[in-house]
């Protein structure tokens, strides 16, 4: 698969055993994916994704385990995009699990976490700066 498209991002995090994000060196993106131990976001690909004029589109790729945002609510719509494994999250308390090629909805305020039970990658897009 090629995700060549992260080298496009503006900012690099992996997301630690405490539910933060913690900033990276953007060269050690590759060091952090194959070391298979947290999330590695990548953040500011709008510019890669025209299909979404307006949104934010950050990517995740997560080994089977890895550590996740705690349950959290957006203020605007996300949409979550499985393009690689299969993405397991909670939604409002039920577990959704996102196979490669498919996506869903989640709507502003509503709580929800990924849990990461399977490989992944998934493309996060928000809708913060659509009009509705």
């Amino acid at each position: 698969m090629d995700i060549s498209f992260i080298n496009f991002g503006n900012k690099a995090c992996v997301i630690g055993d405490d539910g933060l994000d913690k900033e990276i060196y953007f060269p050690a993106i590759n060091y952090h994916i194959a070391e298979r131990k947290k999330t590695v976001k990548i953040e500011g690909l709008e510019l890669h994704f025209t299909d979404w004029p307006s949104c934010t589109v950050h990517c995740f790729i997560s080994p089977a385990g890895a550590p996740s945002f705690p349950v959290h609510e957006d203020p605007y719509d996300v949409r979550i995009k499985c393009i690689y494994g299969t993405k397991t999250m909670e939604v409002e308390g039920k577990r959704i699990e996102i196979k490669e090629g498919e996506d869903i909805l989640i709507t502003a305020n509503t709580p929800h976490k990924a849990t990461n039970e399977f490989d992944s990658i998934m493309l996060s897009i928000g809708y913060e700066n659509v009009t509705r």
